[in-house]
């Protein structure tokens, strides 16, 4: 052998043994548990209240077939924010789905015997407005669930039974908020006109 030497890292006893905090965290771990369940179960609780003073508000009724098979006029995709009362953006819609948020498509349809707004949203019910049930269009800063910068949304007015809603979505991409409005304002015009015009044949 030669005269190097070979140096071995010997590993270092702790000064003192090591603490044992098991005792210490289980309870804590136990009690956010506690809060957490708590706290889910009066959501609930919460939601399912709300369902059972909605109950009036009827289900909207079923995609007509026509809408489902032809080409829309515009279809965007993005977030379907949720449904409130119009009279009151902060009191979310919870009954039929309408106040869930999800990722969704937005279509807009301007001819044929069912012009309206389709929205389809993965493992729902598409949610359907006529033409004649739509209100009016705008941007928005947001519903109840969902508050972003001042116009990221847009947002119609629909009715719904003797309801009168609000409900809003976000298009993935910004310029595609612009093209929502003037395709909904189109079908709102189109309503408006053809009432004027049956008003004006009645006298």
């Amino acid at each position: 052998m030669t005269g190097d030497v070979l140096l071995v890292a010997r590993p270092v006893a702790p000064a003192s043994p090591l603490k044992d905090y098991s005792g210490t965290w289980a309870p804590i771990l136990l009690a956010t548990c506690a809060v957490i369940a708590l706290a889910l179960a009066l959501l609930w609780r919460g939601w399912r209240s709300r369902t059972r003073r909605q109950a009036a508000i009827p289900a909207p009724a079923p995609v007509p077939a026509e809408v489902l098979e032809r080409e829309p006029a515009l279809a965007v995709e993005g977030m379907f924010v949720g449904t409130v009362h119009a009279a009151d953006r902060l009191d979310r819609v919870a009954v039929h789905g309408l106040g869930l948020r999800s990722a969704a498509v937005l279509e807009v349809h301007t001819v044929g015997d069912c012009p309206g707004l389709l929205v389809l949203r993965p493992g729902m019910d598409p949610l359907f407005v006529p033409a004649a049930h739509l209100v009016d269009a705008g941007r928005s800063a947001g519903i109840a669930g969902k508050f972003v910068e001042p116009g990221g949304l847009v947002a119609w007015g629909w009715s719904l039974g003797d309801a009168e809603l609000t409900s809003a979505f976000r298009p993935r991409r910004g310029e595609d908020r612009d093209r929502v409005l003037a395709a909904l304002q189109t079908v709102i015009d189109r309503v408006a006109s053809a009432v004027r015009a049956g008003e004006e044949n009645r006298s």
